[in-house]
């Protein structure tokens, strides 16, 4: 084994680089190629090995989708960037914090998340943790906006005020950020919101559009019929 990671083909053009903690997804357009947040500080080698192993180089990575603040989705933004040249995208409720302009509001836990952040995060005072590496937001985006790969952005807070997902409709694909999660494969409420009212909402927004593939941050993607999955999980709230 040579410690690279092996890219996941969830569709035609459409990948999973799965970093354990957190996913990183790449989609392919007109020979260039976007890239779905970038995992925990570090993980840009890997991320940069599993993009040459489906054929391209840094130079190809023509943007960077930040769905939200959250270092396990930031970590590697900031080098990724300087070594592909790429422009970082995200909105402008989170930019102040992914530029360290801001200090990051802390998750309001739930009596049912509590004992799982603690189990999954330790100390859970000094949520979110340490931020990564500032990096400059080149690209402010809003509600139904397309990026530069065709990607139309959705706006969906509740994880966090600037949390976004991202629809890939010639792919039948939705990134969600950590607005949903999923658990054997299975949709579910990502956990430890800012608002857990807002962040039910932005689920129920997302199942009102059509995908076969939801991209999740966290878990297994789900493939097939993903919109009326997400749609059936959020009519138990």
């Amino acid at each position: 084994m040579d410690g690279t990671v092996r890219p996941e083909r969830l569709a035609e053009g459409l990948y999973l680089i799965s970093l354990g903690a957190s996913n990183v997804y790449v989609w392919e357009s007109d020979g260039f190629v976007s890239v779905v947040d970038t995992g925990v500080p570090g993980s840009e080698h890997a991320i940069l090995g599993a993009l040459s192993a489906i054929g391209h180089t840094a130079e190809n990575v023509a943007e960077i989708v930040l769905t939200h603040f959250h270092r396990d989705h930031t970590g590697s933004a900031a080098e990724l960037a300087c070594r592909t040249g790429a422009r970082i995208v995200a909105h402008h409720a989170d930019a102040a914090i992914i530029e360290r302009r801001e200090a990051p509001p802390p998750p309001r836990l739930t009596d049912l998340e509590r004992p799982l952040a603690e189990m999954l995060l330790g100390d859970v005072a000094n949520l979110p943790g340490p931020q990564p590496e500032a990096v400059r937001v080149d690209r402010l985006v809003e509600d139904g906006e397309l990026t530069m790969g065709g990607g139309q952005i959705v706006t969906i807070p509740g994880h966090t005020y600037g949390s976004i997902g991202v629809l890939l409709p010639q792919r039948a694909a939705l990134f969600t950020g950590d607005s949903i999660a999923s658990v054997d494969s299975a949709p579910v409420l990502g956990p430890f919101n800012l608002n857990t009212a807002d962040a039910i909402a932005a689920v129920r927004k997302q199942a009102q559009l059509n995908f076969d593939i939801a991209c999740v941050g966290h878990g297994r993607p789900i493939v097939g019929n993903a919109s009326r999955k997400v749609l059936a999980m959020i009519r138990s709230f």
